[in-house]
């Protein structure tokens, strides 16, 4: 992962530290104001949105699978009618 470049405030001074891991900016981040942590949770949301993915392939069930799930709703069900 390449360096981050990351500026945490102590009161009014900035301070520019260099980070590359993921725990170095997980702990930095705990230092930050809960306004500057949003700010930031929105910008990785928007740098995420903003990456081409490809969509995961859609999952297949087969009718056992549905019918044993259905099953199970259905005695789940019956239990908490029954109150146990």
């Amino acid at each position: 992962m390449a360096p981050f470049s990351f500026c945490l405030r102590y009161g009014d001074a900035g301070i520019i530290d260099t980070m590359s891991s993921l725990v170095e900016i997980q702990s930095a981040a705990k230092l930050l104001s809960l306004k500057e942590r949003q700010q930031l949770l929105i910008l990785v949301a928007e740098s995420l949105r903003a990456e081409p993915q490809e969509l995961p392939k859609p999952r297949e069930f087969t009718n056992g699978d549905l019918n044993a799930w259905l099953d199970e709703d259905e005695q789940d069900m019956q239990r908490l009618r029954n109150g146990r």
